[in-house]
């Protein structure tokens, strides 16, 4: 009854009381744990179970199990006990099962899918083995094992026999840059479409993304030279209607043109346009030019790849052009912005050693 005193009256010692106070304070500990300390608290405190009750709107039965767990086992006792949960009702074979049927192509189980996916799992497993597992319950076990079945990634095997040493050449230039030269990287970049959208773009509004038209007119294409100079980050650029060899010696004109002193070393690609013997008997007339090639489907390691694709997202990506003149001038206008305002040389880390998948 009301008048009885209950056993449970907590008396702390100072560094007890001081560790629950630290509890209440903190803000990391769940509501459970600040709420259980608080009740030992209060008991210290001087209030019967029934003020603590109507205190922390807790039931009698509640407030007298957490006194009792603390006079038994301490602060240790306030924390939850390790509880057994539901038993597996999935036999553990199914899982091992699972993790070897994923890392293996659905076709090699007469399947005509290209990957698995958690749909296709399920129903497999159900109709090969009878075994009956939900599509959650298996996709938190591949999250367990990190296997991701429904992503690829693309993979290009090096077939050129000389990769690792002329990877590492043009990676010496990028990071020991000969001081008596001028390094540029030189490429181009195709078949640029100048896009119309049919309706203007929404611009974005609060709670709502831009709306880009979906249907669009095409308008043509343009080819973009672009000449990087590693040292200092400026580029040089130039639209064109193709990347035919004429252009291409055009643009190696324009780049002697800027650069009229001191040696010229330019990295590019061994396309035709570069190593045919046109653009030989171009090099053989100028002779402070020395072409550097990339390997064989070794064209990232062009460092003016990386400014194309800044030029893409910053001032091409989703925008409308009502003609290929439009197109190029929003081209030069971000190539003369990049060279006043954002031009800096790119941080080099690759160091040319062999790359393994």
């Amino acid at each position: 009854m009301r008048g009885t005193v209950s056993p449970y009256r907590v008396r702390l010692k100072p560094k007890q009381r001081k560790r629950l106070e630290a509890v209440v304070r903190r803000r990391s500990p769940g509501h459970w744990m600040v709420m259980r300390a608080k009740i030992v608290l209060n008991s210290h405190r001087g209030m019967r179970i029934t003020m603590i009750c109507a205190a922390l709107s807790l039931d009698h039965q509640v407030v007298r199990r957490w006194l009792k767990r603390f006079l038994e086992d301490g602060f240790e006792g306030l924390k939850d006990r390790g509880r057994s949960g539901r038993p597996n009702t999935i036999d553990n074979s199914a899982w091992s099962k699972l993790a070897t049927l994923v890392v293996q192509t659905p076709e090699k189980f007469g399947l005509p899918f290209a990957r698995w996916s958690v749909r296709a799992l399920e129903a497999f497993l159900w109709e090969r083995y009878g075994w009956r597992v939900g599509r959650s319950s298996i996709s938190r076990f591949l999250r367990s094992m990190a296997l991701k079945p429904h992503r690829v990634r693309y993979w290009l095997n090096p077939t050129d026999p000389d990769f690792d040493k002329k990877a590492a050449r043009i990676c010496r230039l990028y990071l020991s840059p000969p001081r008596d030269a001028t390094v540029l990287s030189l490429d181009e970049k195709p078949g640029i479409q100048a896009l119309r959208r049919t309706h203007p773009t929404r611009p974005m509004d609060f709670g709502r993304a831009t709306r880009i038209e979906y249907e669009y007119e095409r308008k043509g294409t343009r080819n973009v030279f672009a000449a990087f100079n590693i040292k200092t980050g400026r580029v040089l650029v130039w639209v064109t209607a193709d990347r035919a060899t004429p252009n291409v010696l055009s643009f190696l004109d324009q780049i002697l043109r800027f650069c009229p002193r001191g040696r010229l070393i330019i990295i590019t690609d061994n396309i035709s346009t570069r190593t045919g013997e046109v653009a030989k008997a171009w090099l053989a007339t100028h002779p402070r030019v020395r072409f550097v090639f990339t390997p064989k489907h070794g064209s990232w390691l062009n460092q003016v790849e990386i400014w194309f694709g800044i030029l893409t997202s910053k001032a091409l990506r989703a925008k409308s052009f009502d003609s290929v003149a439009a197109l190029a001038n929003a081209i030069y206008r971000f190539a003369k912005h990049w060279n006043s305002a954002l031009a800096h040389p790119f941080e080099w880390t690759y160091t040319g050693k062999a790359l393994h998948a």
